[in-house]
């Protein structure tokens, strides 16, 4: 928190966020002659497609779209809803009121100091996130080992970590609400075992920037007729 301010979260915080929770780093790899980042992880006992070095791959997919099968292992994690939360709502309230970047400092009429210009953020809608967590390998050792490293993370009250757009680190409750089984044989060379973890995070989302009010430098000197009061 810097100056009193909240840094801002979306989905992308959240997805990254999700993702390093349960043990995933950025490592550099060569793909199709290019150098690029990508996240993997680390599970004991299972060895990632070659060009990972032994990782294990971490894909961001949309839900419709299939896995490559010259990437076994791999985990691919797509967000599959997102849900307004009313019942986390705090209408009218604020996070934050604090002086603006710009503001000048003036003496009031009253004799105050106080800022000329303050920077105001009301509370940020909550929502719902739904993820599907595909654990996917060629052996069922494999498929148990990768879902106990990461089912230790994302299981039925766990938490992840997010980073804000002030560099500070958030904690939300992630539900995980069902294990299903992925195991699809088609022929033996080309089989494919696994688990997928349903999650849910209770999270929020800032889609509006905070607002930038001026402040009362001076009292109102205007004085109300008493018939005004009286109601005469």
């Amino acid at each position: 928190m810097a100056g009193g301010r909240t840094g801002q979260v979306f989905l992308e915080d959240f997805d990254v966020g999700l993702v390093r929770s349960f043990g995933a780093e950025l490592m550099e790899i060569e793909l199709d002659g290019e150098k690029v980042q990508d996240y993997v992880l680390k599970v004991d006992g299972v060895t990632g497609p070659d060009p990972y070095r032994g990782m294990i791959p971490v894909i961001f997919m949309n839900p419709e779209d299939v896995y490559q099968p010259d990437l076994l292992p791999q985990i691919v994690v797509s967000r599959s809803a997102v849900t307004p939360a009313p019942t986390r709502w705090f209408p009218g309230g604020r996070e934050y009121r604090v002086p603006a970047a710009t503001a000048k400092t003036v003496t009031g009429s009253n004799g105050q100091r106080g800022p000329t210009l303050v920077e105001v953020k009301a509370w940020t809608p909550p929502f719902d996130i739904q993820y599907d967590v595909h654990l996917r390998a060629r052996l069922q050792g494999q498929a148990q080992r990768m879902l106990r490293k990461v089912g230790r993370v994302l299981w039925f009250y766990g938490q992840i970590f997010v980073k804000d757009s002030e560099g500070e680190e958030r904690g939300y409750h992630a539900f995980a609400e069902s294990i299903d089984n992925l195991d699809e044989i088609a022929e033996v060379s080309e089989r494919m075992v696994g688990n997928s973890i349903s999650v849910r995070i209770e999270g929020e989302l800032d889609f509006f920037d905070p607002m930038l009010a001026r402040t009362m430098t001076r009292l109102s000197t205007k004085v109300m007729p008493a018939s005004s009061l009286v109601g005469g």
